[in-house]
């Protein structure tokens, strides 16, 4: 497999764009139509849901009540065209004719291009029955604002980060400490036979995939799990597994790759110095609702019996009600996010039948931890403690895909009590709609922590009994933090970074993407290769650095890496290699040592760039919030 399909964070569907939506506040390429809902000229009250179909053109317009376009009679209205023009300004040019099935006739498709070449074959007007869906899609869009954030860690965004540029082939990286990892392999080998077999389904699986099955089960042979996954497999091989053998089969594979976590964070803990913890986090209690968990895996067992190359887009939707009722509910935010972040990416990529390729490793990941978190009680974070001392902020990682946000603050905490230095995190999400980008996602993010306008002035904060998971992650109240001293977060990495003991890992939580290992850098010569790709080299040890990871919602910049002298970051690993994703770096601006963070406008920003960005997205939300408030609320 390429480095692609053996990626578990590979973005399959670039962000959309940031683009005004006072014309076209709704646009999405989905159930084989380009469709939306496009405002009226005349009457602030009224909006048209337009569509055009994929392949035949078939246009059509109406008001949500139904009442047709009067400009929609043989061609083409103005509200098609409007939805056609946004549409490429948030999707891109390339990826809606492909998805349209238009052929430009010369170069890069653009909107005009786009729609004369459908206008010229004489497209047949069709039915406004998607109408009531789109309209009701539109309002589902809208009701993302209308959902609390949360600062209850969810783990499954680390499949989502950001990226600076369009899904692309990803080419062979250069890997960072590098010795051969005893069985690591041979792990990967069985994980991927499995993965394989979800490619084409385990309705009626192939002869080979029967194969790579068996081969599957057989690497857990030895282990506790070993009677239940070869039973799981021998039903599988036969076409008659049911919901609990795919239960099965995704523990196991978890299993696997948890035993991959183990060796890696052993590595890491060579190169960083920084023991692993020893302690186990604490299993997961409690209990959610029975039926949405239920449907949840009844869908999950679907896709596992269609196969990513069955999917289709009745089948992806099926899961559109079951994630709307588990949204508004805080026990269940967790896996409702990773479903919603995975059906955006299959309906993107429907029908299954016509990929070019296949995401091999990152569906399954995502897949298999769904159908965990489906067991009652598995997605809940425990407080085991609290957390009273200083918390010295390092860097902000954000995570996002089209309608969840998340931003997670890396940080050391010291004990009041003078105890060891521990290595914490704490977050704050939130849904959104799709096209809040950029700059704009901070707004969403920051009335809810008063941590990330600490980070963003260089300050430290005073916890007082904050709670704390078993794996480090604070569980975030602003009635037990009030800002502290001001902090220069490359002092405190250089001073308390190296003493921090990092915490435990959950069981489930066990996974080589879920590595993220804060370390410090200075003294290291950077190079580009000839495809842009960024090395740092340490003491005769390169680090890819994963540029893509540097979000667009901050300052820093792969050019300012390129040009720094001191980082501070995160080793992480995937698709076979470290790579190091920046959080902060010290470089030389004008003859004066500056230190760039990506979480500088977390708290807010007079910076010019900063500023601009932020009124676009101020613009983008008033609108969606009008509309919220006339449509949801009247």
């Amino acid at each position: 497999m390429s480095v692609w399909e053996r990626s578990s964070t590979a973005r399959v569907v670039p962000p959309a764009r940031p683009r005004k939506l006072a014309k076209v506040p709704f646009v999405e390429l989905a159930d084989g139509r380009l469709q939306g809902v496009v405002s009226s000229g005349s009457d602030i009250e009224r909006v048209y849901v337009s569509s055009v179909a994929a392949g035949t053109y078939a246009f059509a317009c109406s008001t949500n009540n139904n009442r047709p376009c009067g400009g929609a009679r043989g061609s083409f209205c103005n509200h098609i065209r409007a939805l056609i023009n946004e549409a490429v300004l948030q999707y891109g040019a390339p990826r809606v004719a492909r998805y349209l099935r238009v052929e430009a006739a010369d170069g890069e498709p653009t909107a005009p291009g786009i729609t004369a070449d459908m206008v010229a074959a004489r497209p047949p007007q069709g039915d406004t029955t998607a109408a009531a869906p789109v309209f009701s899609r539109f309002l589902r869009h809208l009701a993302y604002l209308e959902l609390a954030p949360t600062t209850v860690p969810l783990p499954e965004m680390q499949w989502f980060p950001p990226t600076r540029a369009e899904a692309t082939s990803a080419g062979e990286r250069a890997e960072a400490p590098a010795e051969a990892v005893a069985g690591l392999d041979e792990a990967l080998a069985a994980v991927d036979a499995f993965d394989e077999a979800l490619v084409r389904g385990l309705l009626r699986p192939r002869p080979d995939r029967a194969a790579g099955l068996t081969a599957f089960a057989e690497a857990l042979s030895g282990s506790p799990l070993a009677a239940r996954v070869a039973e799981a497999a021998e039903k599988a091989v036969a076409g008659a597994a049911g919901e609990a053998h795919f239960v099965a089969l995704a523990a196991a594979r978890t299993a696997l790759l948890g035993s991959v976590h183990d060796a890696l964070t052993t590595r890491v803990a060579e190169v960083t110095g920084r023991p692993p913890s020893t302690d186990e986090g604490l299993p997961p209690g409690g209990a959610q609702a029975p039926n949405l968990l239920v449907a949840a895996r009844s869908w999950l067992c679907d896709l596992a019996r269609s196969g990513w190359q069955g999917i289709d887009h009745d089948l992806v939707s099926a899961s559109a009600p079951v994630v709307s009722a588990m949204l508004p509910d805080p026990a269940l935010r967790r896996l409702a996010t990773l479903l919603d972040g995975f059906a955006a990416e299959l309906a993107a990529s429907c029908p299954g039948a016509t990929l070019d390729r296949v995401p091999v490793r990152r569906w399954a990941d995502l897949w298999s931890r769904a159908l965990l978190l489906t067991l009652p009680g598995a997605a809940d974070a425990v407080a085991t403690g609290t957390a009273t001392g200083r918390l010295l902020p390092l860097g902000v990682d954000l995570h996002e895909h089209a309608t969840a946000v998340q931003a997670q603050v890396h940080a050391v905490f010291e004990p009041a009590d003078g105890s060891a230095p521990r290595l914490v995190r704490a977050g704050v999400s939130a849904p959104k709609p799709d096209t809040v980008v950029g700059a704009g996602l901070w707004q969403l993010l920051r009335p809810h922590m008063s941590l990330l306008a600490a980070v963003g002035e260089g300050r430290s904060m005073d916890l007082a009994d904050m709670p704390v998971t078993a794996e480090g992650d604070l569980i975030w109240s602003d009635a037990h933090a009030r800002p502290g001293g001001a902090v220069d977060a490359f002092a405190a990495a250089r001073v308390s970074l190296p003493a921090a003991s990092a915490s435990a890992t959950a069981p489930l939580d066990r996974h080589p993407a879920r590595i993220a290992a804060p370390v410090f850098l200075e003294g290291y010569a950077t190079r580009t290769d000839d495809e842009g790709a960024l090395t740092m080299t340490v003491a005769g040890t390169d680090f890819a650095v994963d540029a893509d990871r540097i979000p667009t919602a901050g300052p820093l910049t792969p050019e300012a890496v390129a040009a720094s002298g001191a980082c501070i970051g995160l080793l992480r690993w995937d698709a076979g290699t470290f790579t190091l994703q920046p959080l902060a770096v010290e470089t030389t601006v004008r003859k004066k040592a500056v230190a760039v963070h990506a979480g500088a406008w977390a708290g807010g920003t007079a910076d010019k760039a900063g500023v601009k960005a932020e009124k676009a997205a101020t613009d983008a939300a008033a609108v969606l919030r009008e509309r919220a408030g006339r449509l949801l609320r009247k």
